[in-house]
């Protein structure tokens, strides 16, 4: 399945399960490519339709449900009214009995300092899924529906999946106090992750872009060449200064025209946050102590009872989570590779 075809499926379903949310009926089969919808009135109303409409992706229907058209504008009222917060809590896991020094070793590549486990201790955590829409702007333009988790006490990000596909999860209310304060680790997080999932656009509008500024190039330096062959046509005595001029302003035409290309093709990044998931479930706390050369501090690593492994350790410039850390001198803060 191309990625299409993938962000297709996903948003059909997405459609099928919002309206269903509202009241309505739907009918629209996996591999089907058109469906049926039966809805309220006052949610017809809202949406600006028949009570009895068809779906599909096609852009001439009554409700086109692809990103191409206003279908996120249309159901973005329907949005507001749900729940955009969300609390689970599993109530007890197993933990690991053993000695984690050697899972630690094994897991772990320590850079620059000296690692010693000291103790493991039971406690709980909350892991923060957030879900962001993703949108990359150039010349062309990138969507994509983006998930991350970060261990709130940590800040790294862990690959638990759907949290609420857990086993036997709990509700718990929402604190009215607002969405989880991880917004921000969340969204480095999820810039990787774009990074990652948009290559293949990314890749093709490089491709777009140098195949424009070779036009350009290709356009300006024939002007060049022949205002060269009208000079010699001309036969009279060679106007250096004049020519030098010319070929300076064309060439500084050019270099303009490749500035404007070059911002036309530029990226620009939005990430929204539409929903967070807030998780608290069992773990164990890994404490460490960190020798790097005369400084010692001590770190908290998790072992994760929902994977039943070790989580990463997040860098404290730039967030990236991983296993291979060196340590700040006199801070023995972690740093990965690229920012020790």
């Amino acid at each position: 399945m191309s990625d299409s075809d993938a962000l297709t499926a996903r948003l059909r379903a997405f459609a099928a399960l919002l309206l269903e949310r509202r009241g309505a009926i739907v009918d629209w089969p996996d591999q089907a490519p058109e469906g049926l919808a039966m809805l309220p009135a006052d949610l017809a109303g809202r949406l600006g339709c028949l009570e009895v409409v068809p779906l599909s992706a096609r852009p001439d229907g009554p409700l086109p449900v692809n990103l191409a058209s206003e279908f996120l504008e249309k159901v973005e009222p329907l949005l507001a009214a749900e729940p955009r917060l969300a609390a689970i809590r599993i109530p007890t896991l197993y933990l690991k009995q053993s000695d984690m020094a050697a899972p630690v070793a094994r897991a772990f590549t320590w850079l620059n300092a000296r690692v010693v486990v000291r103790q493991c201790e039971p406690l709980r955590v909350e892991y923060h899924t957030w879900y962001f829409r993703a949108r990359l702007d150039s010349a062309d333009r990138w969507e994509e529906l983006v998930a991350v988790t970060v261990n709130a006490l940590s800040g790294a990000a862990v690959a638990i999946g759907d949290p609420l596909a857990v086993p036997h999860p709990e509700a718990e209310p929402a604190d009215a106090a607002g969405m989880p304060p991880t917004l921000r680790v969340a969204a480095r997080a999820a810039a990787v992750v774009v990074e990652g999932t948009s290559a293949p656009f990314v890749s093709r509008l490089r491709g777009h872009q140098e195949r424009d500024r070779k036009r350009l190039r290709d356009y300006y330096h024939a002007l060049l060449r022949e205002d060269r062959r009208r000079a010699e046509r001309r036969g009279a005595p060679a106007d250096t200064d004049k020519q030098a001029a010319k070929e300076r302003a064309i060439r500084l035409e050019l270099q303009r025209k490749l500035d404007e290309l070059d911002e036309r093709y530029a990226l620009r990044l939005e990430l929204e946050p539409l929903a967070a998931v807030v998780l608290d479930c069992p773990a164990l706390a890994i404490r460490c102590e960190v020798s790097r050369r005369q400084a010692r501090r001590t770190h908290a690593l998790y072992w994760n009872a929902l994977l039943k492994e070790l989580e990463p350790l997040p860098c404290r410039r730039c967030g990236a989570s991983g296993f291979s850390i060196a340590f700040a001198d006199e801070t023995v803060e972690p740093r990965c590779p690229a920012c020790a």
